[in-house]
């Protein structure tokens, strides 16, 4: 067991999060509001928050290296290693506040692994924001974003960019306002 899955471990038994969709699930709710049951993944889903909003409308498999959520009509949870794990079949990859917890060799392995016709969605932290406050403290991994990074990599592995944008108004949460990269984009 990594020292990340330890944390999380006991993040999640020790830290009650609301059941309540992140702003980054409703933006990607709006912007899919014309996709109707679409098969998703949410790699590194945590208390699952989000995967139970996203399966109001599709089919979604939760993945968390740690903690695994109840199963719900049309949202099921494994724990398990969503960097490596076979994307083949889904329609969308959601991966939220997950990115900036892998390394750069994970990072590419989650990018190359994903299929053609796939939707990736993705919020991560920005290195612009290393600096900031974090209501939950720095005690496991940060791998913070550099967006002309993710933007590269996202292009060489042959993803069209959608939508790309940098912004410290994305995840505010009590006493902290961190900057963030949120990008849709789809593998051609």
């Amino acid at each position: 067991m990594s020292v990340d899955t330890k944390y999380w471990n006991n993040f999640y038994n020790e830290n009650r999060i609301e059941v309540v969709p992140s702003d980054f699930c409703l933006y990607v709710m709006d912007y899919l509001k014309s996709k109707e049951n679409m098969i998703i993944l949410d790699a590194g889903c945590g208390n699952g928050r989000d995967s139970y909003c996203l399966s109001k409308s599709h089919d979604v498999n939760g993945m968390d290296i740690s903690y695994k959520p109840d199963d719900a009509e049309r949202c099921n949870f494994k724990v398990d290693d969503f960097t490596k794990c076979d994307k083949t079949g889904y329609d969308m990859v959601y991966s939220r506040f997950t990115f900036h917890s892998i390394t750069d060799d994970q990072q590419e392995t989650f990018i190359k692994s994903i299929q053609p016709g796939t939707l990736l969605c993705i919020e991560t932290r920005s290195d612009k924001g290393k600096d900031t406050t974090r209501y939950y403290g720095d005690d496991h991994y940060r791998n913070f974003t550099n967006k002309d990074y993710l933007q590269e990599l996202l292009t060489k592995n042959g993803f069209d960019i959608l939508y790309m944008e940098e912004n410290d108004s994305f995840a505010v949460y009590k006493d902290e306002n961190p900057i963030c990269i949120r990008v849709i984009c789809n593998k051609v």
